[in-house]
């Protein structure tokens, strides 16, 4: 029998050949050739290698990595059916890490189904498994219910040469219901033809005629030899009687010739040339027997023919991979002269520039260092006149105003003297004058002393506080507390440092008074060996200190001045209905470099 059968182009292809004849080098081109490709596949498995070459030496020209990874996969499909498993697995393979390096969802799906069909043709089902469930779950992953369809049938029919039936009927089942669903026809077919062949393995005769019969009437009009033939070759082995089994098995034959399906016409020819042997007529199954023999020939010999196709397919991989190689390098080469450039030229850059601007920062920081030395003479300045001027005017209500207030105390005394025997109502008069002379004389003693504490001149920080609060007035509403840990006479600061840490103190502490509404005050002093804390806390009414903004009182602008003078810090912790917190913070070491 002639083997030129399998050479036609369809209709199709003669329209495609038309359009790539009067396309140009472009994108459209690779889709015609990949077209082509595809329609010649199971006709003429070495044309379609032919057209896939052509598709994929001109997608890789014009960078179209999609169209790079669809020629791939065909020409892997074209390597398989023209019975070159290694070859189309792994171009496959290269088609599918292409797919992940461009997020070609689909090509990914496509790849991964490929390679189990190939590996489930070499008889190696449980790779083949492997890959086609990944498919799937790519597949459901991507919701591309169409791609995944015909790949359930391909797990069942994987399932069923390995000998699971009951796995088999379940992907085929599934596999048919998702046909009908999204309406693909092709994979319908063959699905019911693969359930004939899992009801015929489990024993159900007349289920499997059933499922062979719907898949011989669905495909009438369709170019579905492949399930055809399997379909009547399933029916001719189902059948009882031997003239329906040689009429099926001749239909089985005849639909392989019309579709071009090679295998079938081998696989349709050695199983009629048994029965025609079986019913004694030798002459026909001598026939019979050299038609198939010449398929398997030409199948060996498409083969062969795939093989040489692969060497030069795998020479022009090399090739083009060695260009790439060489490309890549070239341009390596180039870069890296490109970025040794660039760095001289940046290295004289910046060593210019740290030249050029190395005095003008240091001009930069000598001027901040002084200008920074300036501004605390200025504020050391500003606070020891105010500190002197506090003293002088102490010193004068005491010696001035707080004579003559005793010398009108006295005065008065000796005028009460001489008018207790005058007027009554004189009297009264002249003891309500003592009253308010005594009442002036403790309020100047009193602002002397706040002005000029003898105390903490004397004694120190921590005794000079404790007279401050003693002197609170001890109207029973406000209960104060004072804890002092690590200064005592003998350790004494700095005046300056222990007078405006008691002016800090002292403005804390009006506050409270003024504004907290407390009847709780708690003041600490903790000295460290390079840190003074101080802290005032009371359960008052609190505030904001955030809402106060720019609006904020001379009082705490003041306390926040000269603890930056003294390179401390101030933290208030406050909040309205919780009361205040407020915490000072001095490092002595500041202090002491500040000297």
């Amino acid at each position: 029998m002639p083997t030129t059968w399998a050479q036609r182009p369809s209709v199709r292809a003669d329209s495609l050949q038309r359009l790539l004849t009067a396309s140009r080098p472009d994108t459209n081109r690779v889709e015609y050739l990949i077209q082509l490709a595809w329609d010649r596949t199971d006709d003429n498995p070495l044309a379609a290698i032919r057209y896939g070459r052509r598709s994929l030496r001109l997608a890789r020209q014009l960078h179209f990595a999609t169209g790079e990874c669809r020629s791939l996969l065909m020409l892997g499909w074209a390597f398989m059916r023209a019975g070159n498993y290694p070859t189309a697995v792994q171009t496959q393979l290269q088609a599918r890490r292409l797919a992940e390096r461009v997020g070609f969802a689909g090509g990914i799906i496509h790849a991964d189904n490929a390679v189990g069909y190939a590996y489930a043709e070499q008889g190696n089902y449980p790779l083949a498994l492997r890959y086609y469930l990944r498919a799937v779950a790519q597949a459901r992953h991507q919701r591309n219910y169409i791609l995944m369809t015909p790949i359930l049938g391909n797990i069942g029919q994987a399932y069923l040469m390995a000998g699971q039936t009951d796995s088999a009927r379940y992907y085929t089942l599934e596999g048919y219901k998702y046909d009908v669903r999204f309406r693909d026809r092709h994979s319908e077919i063959g699905d019911l033809s693969l359930l004939g062949d899992v009801e015929a393995r489990r024993g159900n005769p007349a289920a499997a005629r059933a499922y062979y019969q719907r898949s011989i009437g669905r495909a009438r009009g369709m170019p579905v030899s492949y399930a055809l033939c399997r379909s009547y070759l399933g029916l001719a082995r189902a059948s009882g009687p031997p003239d329906q089994a040689l009429r099926y098995g001749q239909l089985a034959l005849r639909a392989s010739h019309e579709g071009g399906y090679a295998k079938g016409v081998f696989e349709a020819s050695g199983y009629l040339a048994r029965l025609y042997a079986a019913r004694g007529n030798p002459t026909m199954a001598y026939r019979l027997l050299a038609a198939a023999v010449a398929t398997r020939d030409s199948l060996f010999s498409q083969v062969k023919m795939a093989q040489l196709q692969a060497l030069a397919f795998s020479e022009q991989m090399r090739q083009q991979e060695l260009a790439e190689r060489q490309l890549r390098a070239s341009s390596a080469h180039r870069q890296r002269l490109l970025l040794a450039a660039l760095g001289l030229v940046a290295v004289v850059a910046v060593f210019a520039y740290l030249l050029l601007n190395r005095r003008r920062l240091r001009r930069e920081v000598e001027f901040a260092q002084e200008r920074q030395q300036l501004e605390r003479l200025r504020v050391q300045g500003i606070l020891e006149a105010e500190e002197a001027e506090r003293r002088r005017i102490g010193g004068d209500l005491h010696d001035g105003v707080g004579q003559l207030l005793t010398a009108a105390k006295l005065n008065l005394h000796a005028l009460d003297e001489d008018l207790c025997r005058q007027n009554r109502s004189q009297h009264i008069l002249l003891h309500n004058a003592l009253d308010v002379v005594n009442e002036s004389f403790r309020e100047v003693r009193s602002i002397s002393h706040n002005l000029m504490p003898t105390a903490l001149m004397k004694q120190g920080l921590a005794q000079a506080v404790r007279d401050f609060l003693g002197k609170v007035p001890p109207d029973g509403r406000l209960i104060t507390s004072l804890d002092v840990t690590g200064l005592d006479e003998n350790d004494r600061m700095e005046p300056l440092i222990e007078n405006m840490l008691f002016r800090v103190i002292q403005e804390l502490v009006q506050n409270v008074l003024k504004h907290a509404q407390a009847t709780e005050l708690t003041l600490g002093i903790v000295r460290h060996a390079d840190e003074l804390t101080v802290l005032v806390a009371d359960n008052g009414v609190g505030f904001d200190p955030a809402a106060l903004g720019d609006e904020a009182g001379i009082g705490l602008k003041n306390l926040e001045s000269r603890m930056a003078y003294l390179g401390g810090r101030v933290y208030f912790d406050a909040m309205p209905g919780r009361g205040t917190t407020v915490t000072l913070g001095l490092p002595l070491r500041a202090v002491r470099a500040a000297r």
